[in-house]
């Protein structure tokens, strides 16, 4: 019974993994954004205006994806700690990192938010405070993957729960992530260098989720065993 339900948290977390990763391609690829910063906020507002529909279920589909990343990072971390065992811990760090991407919900509600005041007939400088927060909370949300991914990758590079490669471009990533996340720190808009970092961490991010999903659904690593387990069959 326990094995059957632990294969079930396995498919339904790289089932969302793959929703996931679709949700944020469309994202990129069908929605619209508002415009950068750098714009002047009477031409922000008139995208509001003009694409307010669209906006809107961009941010819904945000709301989507974000929900469904933090189903598959909770999955995966039950995967790290039925490899770990009691022993084991990065299972905590991946499912900490993990619970903080739910952060990227508060970035949709802004888009929502500003909308809805466009609107409703505000402008004026005002705008500024919900349309900012937005657009850096997507950037620092690199923070919090981060943690994530380290988690996953020390863990699944100890108790084999992901294959080695796996483990090690999630490390490598979660450096991407956290020097991408300096961007903000810049004066250009795109984050210059640190965002073109940034940029790659994501692209490398997608790539790693589609792994770890494809792993899950196979089942767990030959080497992956938990240290109780280790121990009991060493003992006896």
């Amino acid at each position: 019974m326990e094995t059957h339900s632990s294969r079930t948290l396995d498919r339904f977390g790289a089932v969302s993994g793959v929703a996931a990763v679709l949700l944020l391609l469309a994202l990129f690829m069908v929605f619209p954004a508002l415009p950068a910063p750098d714009k002047p906020i009477g031409t922000i507002a008139r995208s509001a205006t003009d694409d307010a529909s669209a906006l809107l279920r961009g941010a819904y589909v945000g709301t989507l994806m974000t929900g469904a990343l933090v189903l598959f990072g909770a999955s995966l971390a039950a995967r790290l700690r039925r490899a770990e065992g009691p022993a084991g811990g990065w299972w905590i760090v991946a499912l900490a990192g993990i619970g903080g991407t739910a952060l990227g919900i508060v970035a949709d509600a802004f888009v929502v938010t500003f909308v809805r005041a466009v609107g409703h007939g505000a402008a004026g400088a005002s705008l500024w405070i919900g349309y900012g927060a937005d657009h850096w909370i997507g950037t620092l949300l690199a923070v919090p993957l981060a943690v994530f991914l380290l988690g996953a990758g020390f863990g699944s590079r100890a108790s084999g729960a992901l294959p080695r490669w796996l483990s090690w471009l999630a490390i490598v990533l979660s450096v991407g992530f956290v020097v991408g996340a300096g961007s903000v720190t810049g004066d250009e808009v795109d984050g210059g260098f640190l965002g073109v970092v940034l940029f790659f961490a994501y692209i490398g991010l997608l790539v790693w989720i589609v792994g770890a999903s494809v792993s899950m659904l196979r089942g767990p690593v030959g080497r992956s065993v938990s240290v109780e387990t280790a121990a009991t069959e060493a003992l006896a």
